[in-house]
């Protein structure tokens, strides 16, 4: 009988999946407020955005570059969907302020703001 050297096939997988866990950087980030659930995720710069509430209303998230009044684009909403994803190009390193809103019509709820780095 030949003797396998290293380890089996299930240990492998299992460093292999331990690995891709660490190196990834930065995880990412789920903010949660009434009717509302965001997550950005900082590699590949996406945010998304979940109408958690059947109420009429949609959610909107504006972002800018923290310290600064400079826009990031796209704003992300939910606007005719239940759930959005918007990809930014925000450069490596540099944090930005994103401001979370809940609208129908005309009348807008600020939910909160929250920081997240790229």
């Amino acid at each position: 009988m030949k003797k396998h050297r290293g380890m089996p096939l299930a240990a492998s997988a299992l460093a292999l999946a331990m690995v891709g866990l660490t190196a990834g950087g930065a995880q990412a980030a789920t903010h949660t407020y009434s009717g509302a659930k965001i997550t950005f995720f900082p590699r590949g710069e996406v945010l998304q955005v979940e109408d958690t509430k059947n109420d009429g209303r949609y959610i909107y998230v504006m972002g800018q570059y923290a310290g600064t009044n400079i826009n990031i684009t796209p704003f992300c909403s939910t606007r005719g969907v239940s759930i959005n994803r918007c990809n930014y190009e925000i450069k490596e390193g540099k944090r930005v302020n994103f401001l979370a809103y809940s609208i129908r019509g005309t009348d807008w709820r600020r939910l909160g703001d929250f920081y997240e780095t790229a």
